[in-house]
């Protein structure tokens, strides 16, 4: 019989404690340096997307500046300074650049901090605005009144700078293009609960969205009509004029006039003028393009 005491015993004590049953029976009182890594490499994986991002934004603009600056485009073009036919179809392509709230709810739900998601749409927006503002500049400097639905097209693709924006602005809807489905891929399932668990069902309709995405995408060659006719009609319709409306109902603020009714009610009063005029001209374009 070995005595408590004795150093055989503590040894055993030693060895029992740290056994694999022992240390897989119940949690260790230190943290675990695996799980650490993981959530290292899952905070590391975030980091580098975002940066991702703004290199990716940063590379196109770069690329034709550079184009306009050193490959001998140029910024001399001069055109219309205010084309007032253009405004319904400038103002749907600029509200279906801001049509972003389908994603909303996904982006919410996989936030670590949700109470931060306002200044992140804040963050967002800002830098939207900015980024489709100098895109705007440049390519009228660079081309005016030549210049087409996408600043792409217009570039001389046998020069560097080219390809790299033209490459990367091909690549970019990619790794954008399972977020944006993701709303739609989730409706589809929830259409029928009992196919849900089903691979095949799931691969099903995630490959019949891409192929239709596909297909529509090569055989309607009006781009900027169709983008501005989807602007007007549906994206004015979710970004402005039913969130309005529903924080007009829900706040209640009709009750009482004041400067944020007046500010609601001409926003939805812009909303509504842009959406029926945008989609009127895109209508007309498009029907002239066929």
């Amino acid at each position: 019989m070995v005595e408590p005491s004795s150093p055989c015993h503590r040894r055993c004590n030693f060895l029992h404690r740290f056994t694999p049953q022992k240390m897989h029976g119940r949690p260790s009182k230190h943290p675990n340096l695996s799980g650490r890594r993981r959530a290292s490499f899952r905070e590391e994986g975030k980091i580098t997307g975002k940066q991702g991002f703004i290199f990716i934004v940063g590379l196109v603009l770069g690329s034709i500046l550079w184009n306009g600056a050193f490959d001998g485009v140029g910024f001399s073009e001069k055109g219309t300074n205010l084309n007032w036919k253009g405004i319904p179809t400038a103002l749907s392509l600029y509200a279906f650049c801001y049509c972003a709230h389908p994603v909303f709810p996904t982006l919410y739900t996989s936030m670590k901090k949700k109470h931060q998601f306002s200044n992140v749409l804040l963050v967002c927006f800002i830098f939207c605005t900015i980024t489709y503002a100098a895109m705007a500049v440049l390519g009228y400097l660079m081309f005016g009144s030549k210049v087409q639905s996408q600043i792409t097209l217009n570039l001389p693709i046998e020069k560097l700078s080219s390809k790299i924006a033209i490459y990367t602005t091909l690549v970019n809807p990619i790794s954008k293009y399972a977020l944006m489905v993701t709303p739609i891929v989730n409706a589809t399932e929830n259409r029928f609960p009992y196919l849900r668990k089903k691979r095949s069902y799931n691969l099903l309709v995630r490959t019949t969205l891409v192929f239709s995405t596909i297909i529509i995408a090569m055989t309607i060659p009006f781009f900027g009509s169709l983008m501005s006719l989807v602007g007007a009609f549906l994206s004015v319709t979710a970004s402005i004029l039913l969130p309005g409306f529903c924080y007009l109902k829900i706040s209640g603020i009709l009750r009482e006039f004041g400067v944020e009714l007046v500010i609601i009610i001409g926003i939805v009063l812009i909303g509504i003028s842009a959406g029926v005029m945008g989609t009127y001209t895109s209508i007309v374009e498009i029907i002239g393009q066929l």
